[in-house]
């Protein structure tokens, strides 16, 4: 029991109060998605970010050598779940991507990330980075990536998908591998670019075309972004107020507590809202740098680090460009701010780790 009090105490609190501070903004929002009506999507939502700390503070206190240890078992877990909503998750918004568990449904694509980034790591971990310039020691990471990228990509789960192909490209990036590896990968996404556009679904084809010209369909494909664009540019410097905003709360504003969550606090709280959250997860962004940085000769902490800080602001930025129109509409969440479920209890995992690896590096 000491021990586990001594962990606890170790624990990097301020670096826990910044990631709870974010989920509290998140809370305010949703609030504000939900004023009025639907009640039960913010009960949800308090529900699913009490679990989530509670989540992250028991990982925080587990010993890294965990997910070392249990890597490839935690990534075959994953897998099996991917195939198993492949078949019998069932279908919400067009899509299968969820697994009903005793009430509690869960997206194995999101739980995924972090099985995918500890499993690249433990193999990139055992290989010498002199090896990993032979292209030939890349044919099982490559695997280890373009089968659940696949999986995912059927579901379909665009956002998800291309999250997890850019995590996974920065992890080849930070193990060492050579930048020719880059240039023959970039080759060859050129060569297959069609074949994917091809397998594409008419919507998403359809999303990708309107970033170019969302004023050619406005009332059809290229209503969402329009209406955010909106959303956003009316709130000016300081915003319209908190539960005041006109496109969100007369429903011109699509999935506010989701995708779109991003827009509304454009809207309600303004330039100075907007750049305030997005200042506060820079700030958890470098706090996370920081922590991973100081593992200079431990190869698996390190990877595993910059895997979740990347996996968390990458998800930021393209949730933030896509909502102004900079990026395609793919249906990915704010992080920590924007309703969900799996996606938030995720994040809140990875940030467990994270805390692990600081109170590894200081303590032991």
């Amino acid at each position: 029991m000491s021990e586990i009090l001594i962990k606890f105490k170790n624990l990097n609190w301020f670096f826990v109060f910044m990631i709870s501070f974010l989920s509290f903004v998140g809370f305010i929002m949703i609030y504000s998605a939900t004023y009025g009506s639907e009640s039960k999507i913010l009960i949800s939502h308090v529900y699913k970010i009490i679990l989530g700390f509670f989540i992250m503070i028991f990982f925080g206190l587990v010993e890294i050598e965990f997910w070392k240890k249990n890597a490839y078992l935690l990534y075959a877990l994953g897998l099996i779940l991917l195939i198993i909503v492949s078949f019998y998750g069932y279908l919400g918004k067009g899509a299968r991507r969820w697994i009903d568990f005793y009430g509690l449904n869960i997206q194995p694509s999101e739980i995924m990330k972090i099985f995918l980034i500890v499993s690249l790591a433990k193999f990139f971990d055992e290989k010498k980075i002199q090896e990993t310039r032979d292209y030939l020691f890349l044919i099982v990471p490559v695997i280890l990536v373009v089968t659940p990228f696949f999986l995912i990509l059927i579901q379909p789960d665009l956002g998800t998908a291309m999250l997890i192909l850019l995590v996974s490209i920065a992890v080849f990036f930070i193990s060492g591998i050579s930048l020719k590896f880059f240039g023959i990968l970039g080759f060859l996404s050129l060569i297959i670019t069609p074949y994917l556009w091809g397998g594409l679904k008419e919507y998403q084809k359809q999303r990708i075309l309107t970033l170019f010209d969302p004023e050619n369909d406005p009332l059809g494909s290229g209503y969402h972004i329009i209406q955010s664009q909106i959303a956003v540019g009316s709130g000016g410097t300081f915003g319209k107020g908190w539960t005041k905003g006109t496109q969100s709360h007369l429903d011109f504003l699509p999935e506010k507590h989701t995708d779109f969550i991003f827009s509304m606090l454009g809207e309600e709280f303004g330039f100075f809202g907007t750049l305030s959250v997005v200042g506060l997860i820079c700030i958890i962004t470098y706090m996370s740098y920081i922590i991973t940085s100081k593992f200079i000769h431990d190869n698996f902490c390190r990877i595993v680090g910059y895997g979740i800080i990347t996996n968390f602001f990458f998800a930021a930025f393209i949730n933030m460009s896509m909502v102004i129109g900079i990026l395609p509409i793919v249906g990915l969440p704010l992080p920590l701010v924007s309703y969900g479920g799996s996606s938030m209890l995720t994040y809140f995992l990875g940030f467990g780790i994270l805390l692990s690896l600081e109170r590894t590096r200081k303590y032991n």
